[in-house]
């Protein structure tokens, strides 16, 4: 029944492929079009707002409309998401071949199934899970064609398109609204811009993005984001590799490097032992090879190395032996990083808190190496992870972005005109509007990506993040003297007892802590903590974020974030250049 469904539905169908910016209400459209609108699940959603949203987008369907539920990012409370898509009417499901044990009770479901897969593997196991039909890429539905199953294709291009309906797709997904002058698309098109009002007819057309771009040395990047260098192990290639193709700088975190996978670190005591074992170059030289790969020739992809850690100017060498565009560098000043790059065309990109600090850092590279920095980030007291101020001075008003921002304007602009980007607290559009009003020249991000489907981390700590509420997040005692941000969990409350896993330094990673003597002092070792997060263990993990982390609820992907933060539907200016 459920696999007849799509064989029967309405000819050539259009499914939604973007999100809508902003208040525009893109899945309405599509439904009052006719075409199959897509809405998309929280990952641990609140069902009385579900079942509202649906009925809601339930009253706009017209003939041959079809509403369907992407539970890509659904995490939990199956059981109460099915029955409000059962009470809304909704006529079909959309997730990804392999679902967490959680979820698997979806396959149970007498509503027909749309799989979304990345290759024949995966197609052949959502056939044998019972799947009614599959999203595919156009260039696959040839591929796929055996397997007896509806496909419907996603498509970038017009060519792309008309290839997938010539190998008998059941329907086309546009990923970009411009994707809609496609002749098989044409028809669809008329109706659904009938819907709009002027905005949103605007933002259909081409060129409706109103972000400058982002240049940084000889570096052009579609949109004035870049993505914040996660360590351990939640920036790495998966991320940074995404951010980079949708257009944005993408940034893989230098530090704990020995716990990936194409590492083969010494150990002791379960841990890599010493700080080549910790950090190794080949494993970072790998990872941003790989990230380079990933990023299919758009945006940039740097590295963040921590002034502060072991090994610093090792670390930068492996980073420009695996390609890095760019070095971004903070915990402290970079003040001989020129010197370890030489004359390689890389960017150089320091973080600092103060107008001081940019000057002693613009005085002493102009000095000693006739260089000024590509760009800065200024980085507020808000960000997750650790920060630039004493734990009163976070608290202090007079640290906030907007009070700093104006002084490192004036101090740059003794220097020359780099840009500035801000970072720390930086949530979406309006945010972004915002501080470019204020004169910088982009934002820094790093706890909106955390909620992405590309971000390394495990499933655990992406959890932990999504589930925590503003009280659970503050500034906690760090072993290298200042303070950081993250998720208060039982691990805190293990260090207050005295009960927390014991200090043993066998990775000496950051130097102010002195092998181990401010591990010893805080009560824990920031390098083991940060590795059990990143390898999803709840109770021994230490999981920071920013202080926005709380609003974090919706686990999506890379393009579809940068959609919403550029308010730029389809990635138009990356996707479908005018």
């Amino acid at each position: 029944m459920a696999e007849s469904f799509f064989s029967s539905s309405t000819p050539n169908p259009t499914l939604q492929g973007w999100q809508a910016p902003g208040s525009l209400d893109f899945q309405a459209a599509f439904l009052r079009a006719g075409g199959w609108a897509l809405t998309r699940t929280e990952a641990f959603p609140d069902a009385a707002r579900l079942r509202e949203r649906l009925q809601e987008l339930k009253a706009s369907m017209r003939e041959g409309g079809k509403l369907g539920l992407d539970l890509r990012g659904l995490r939990d409370s199956a059981d109460s998401v099915m029955a409000a898509a059962r009470e809304a009417g909704v006529a079909f499901l959309l997730h990804t071949a392999e679902l967490p044990p959680s979820l698997a009770l979806l396959r149970q479901s007498n509503l027909p199934r749309m799989v979304a897969v990345q290759n024949s593997e995966e197609a052949a196991q959502a056939k044998a899970h019972g799947a009614s039909a599959l999203l595919a890429r156009a260039g696959l539905v040839g591929a796929l064609r055996s397997l007896g199953l509806p496909v419907m294709a996603t498509a970038d291009t017009e060519a792309e398109a008309r290839q997938a309906m010539a190998e008998g797709a059941l329907g086309l997904q546009p990923r970009t609204p411009s994707m809609l002058d496609a002749s098989p698309l044409a028809s669809f098109r008329s109706r659904l811009m009938a819907g709009l009002d002027a905005v949103a007819q605007a933002l259909v057309r081409r060129g409706a993005c109103t972000l400058p771009r982002l240049r940084i040395r000889n570096l052009d990047m579609a949109y004035p984001i870049q993505q914040g260098g996660m360590g351990v192990g939640i920036s790495w290639e998966g991320l940074a590799g995404a951010v980079a193709r949708e257009g944005c700088v993408g940034l893989v975190s230098a530090i704990g490097t020995g716990y990936h996978g194409s590492a083969s670190p010494k150990m002791r005591l379960g841990r890599p032992d010493g700080t080549d074992s910790l950090n190794p170059p080949k494993a970072l030289e790998w990872i941003v090879r790989a990230a380079r790969e990933r990023a299919e020739g758009r945006g940039a992809v740097g590295v963040n190395i921590l002034c502060a850690i072991e090994g610093y100017e090792a670390a930068v060498r492996a980073s420009l032996a695996g390609g890095a565009q760019m070095i971004v560098s903070g915990a402290g000043l970079p003040l001989a990083l020129p010197d370890y790059v030489g004359d390689a065309d890389v960017a150089l990109v320091p973080i600092v808190s103060s107008a001081r600090a940019l000057n002693v850092i613009c005085k002493q590279w102009q000095r000693k190496y006739s260089r000024l920095p590509d760009a800065v980030v200024l980085e507020g007291p808000e960000s997750g992870g650790h920060q630039g101020f004493s734990h009163d001075g976070c608290l202090d008003p007079a640290h906030t972005l907007e009070n700093i921002l104006p002084s490192i304007i004036e101090e740059r602009d003794k220097w020359g005109d780099f840009p500035i980007l801000v970072a720390g607290g930086v949530w979406d559009h309006a945010d972004i509007q915002r501080f470019l009003a204020l004169g910088a020249s982009g934002v820094q991000m790093g706890t909106r990506f955390i909620g992405t489907f590309e971000c390394d981390a495990s499933p655990i700590f992406k959890e932990v993040i999504l589930r925590a509420r503003a009280e659970d997040i503050g500034l906690m005692k760090s072993p290298v003297g200042l303070p950081a941000r993250g998720v208060r969990t039982s691990l805190h409350h293990r260090i207050e007892a005295g009960t927390a896993p014991q200090v043993r330094c066998v990775s000496n990673c950051l130097q102010p802590c002195g092998h181990g003597k401010g591990a010893a002092a805080v009560g824990y070792c920031i390098a083991d903590r940060l590795a059990d997060a990143m390898k999803g263990d709840r109770e021994n993990g230490l999981f920071f974020t920013g202080s926005n982390g709380a609003k974090l609820r919706d686990l999506i992907s890379v393009r579809d974030l940068i959609e919403e933060l550029t308010e730029d539907p389809g990635l138009q200016r990356v996707y479908a250049p005018a």
